[in-house]
């Protein structure tokens, strides 16, 4: 873990890392874990999930009593305005849909809603780079096939592809997540309009696929 003391250590922030590529939310575990074992001061990341982490009925209690949020402005919001640091993964469903040859290669960031959130509420945003999520279950292509017959017991679910990966038992990857200079609530201007919000949102982005490209060429091997 790299650059912990960019997190805050009170109040609210948005922590906006890259996603992974299997279906298990591994990254989004692996975020809460380093902030608790690595900061100065423990504190909880409250994690937005999407549909399904809240619509299987024993596995979204425990994903509300892990402290996790619904992918709902309410519940984001709620979040922030109790001082509670919320992570956020924007490129969201896509992110399953990548084969491993695309691994680490992010994703449109959605429409900024996490920007929007972070402006509200006055909070800085944390990006944060994961490497390691995307390699537990590589996925060798995606498939529209999968994803309808997924569809078909969880209507619900936005996907239209679903990535294939061999390997049910997760593999021994090494894992380097940096917390990345947060960017302030300053800088955004107290009013942002719909354009800021996106040149924020795209910044962002640029952020983490930059420590990325650097983290991959100064790693040795995934295991």
């Amino acid at each position: 873990v790299e650059g912990i003391e960019n997190v805050p250590m009170d109040g609210a922030a948005v922590l906006v890392g890259n996603h992974a590529g299997a279906f298990v939310p591994y990254d989004g575990m692996m975020l809460q874990l380093a902030v608790v074992n690595e900061a100065r001061l423990p504190r909880r990341v409250r994690v937005v999930g999407t549909e399904i982490l809240n619509l299987l009925p024993f596995l979204s209690h425990l994903y509300r009593k892990a402290g996790a949020a619904f992918a709902s402005k309410e519940d984001a919001r709620w979040v922030l305005d109790n001082g509670y640091l919320l992570g956020a993964f924007p490129e969201g469903v896509p992110a399953f849909q990548k084969p491993h040859a695309e691994a680490y290669q992010l994703r449109r960031f959605g429409r900024g809603g996490f920007a929007s959130l972070a402006i509200d509420a006055g909070a800085p945003i944390v990006p944060v780079a994961i490497v390691g999520s995307e390699d537990v279950h590589p996925a060798l292509f995606s498939s529209r096939r999968l994803a309808q017959l997924f569809k078909m017991f969880f209507p619900q679910q936005r996907v239209d592809e679903l990535g294939v990966f061999l390997n049910p038992i997760p593999l021994p990857v090494k894992w380097h997540i940096k917390f990345l200079p947060p960017i302030e609530p300053d800088s955004f201007g107290p009013e942002a309009d719909r354009l800021t919000v996106l040149e924020i949102t795209e910044h962002t982005r640029e952020v983490i696929q930059g420590a990325l490209d650097t983290m991959l060429s100064n790693r040795d091997s995934i295991l």
